[in-house]
């Protein structure tokens, strides 16, 4: 096996973990997160949904209703997919073409902070404050918001998607 097919591989489960590890750990393994130390208010945003507590409720892990996080999910579990297929069929186009559509996930999700649509717009009619700070980054009064690092695992995987795809040598076949 080539070195282009293993990071295909790699990239491909990097982003098969980002959604998964959120369903065992959202306080860490999440797209973009909310937390209020002061106020015990916690928001997490990851896999297929949300998972939040307040004053010692804990909410658990709802499905979100935001057919943006819904592509969101679908694109980086799809890329992840194919970079998989890619690295282990030893296909190039398929790793390249994974690398992107794992890329486009968190793209797309950027795109929903940007725009404040979906479950983020939801999220700022509660606190209307942080609507006219960066929601990439950020903290005011204790309180700390941003990407997080399910997506930064997501960016990665699709990166060496794109890498392995791009310097995968064609399986040979006698």
């Amino acid at each position: 096996m080539g070195v282009g097919r293993f990071l295909a591989i790699i990239g491909g489960i990097l982003g098969i973990l980002s959604m998964v590890l959120f369903y065992f750990m959202p306080e860490i393994f999440n797209l973009w997160r909310f937390v209020d130390v002061g106020s015990t208010v916690y928001i997490y945003i990851g896999g297929f949904g949300s998972w939040s507590r307040d004053i010692g409720f804990n909410f658990g892990i709802r499905f979100s209703d935001d057919i943006f996080l819904l592509i969101v999910s679908l694109l980086i579990v799809g890329g992840s997919a194919l970079s998989i297929i890619a690295g282990v069929k030893g296909s190039k186009i398929f790793g390249i073409l994974g690398g992107f559509i794992l890329l486009a996930g968190p793209v797309l999700f950027m795109l929903e902070l940007i725009a404040q649509i979906g479950v983020i717009g939801d999220f700022l009619e509660l606190v209307p404050l942080l609507g006219s700070y960066n929601l990439f980054f950020g903290d005011l009064a204790g309180a700390q918001w941003g990407i997080w690092i399910s997506s930064f695992l997501t960016i990665g995987g699709g990166l060496l998607g794109i890498i392995g795809g791009a310097t995968t040598q064609p399986k040979e076949t006698f």
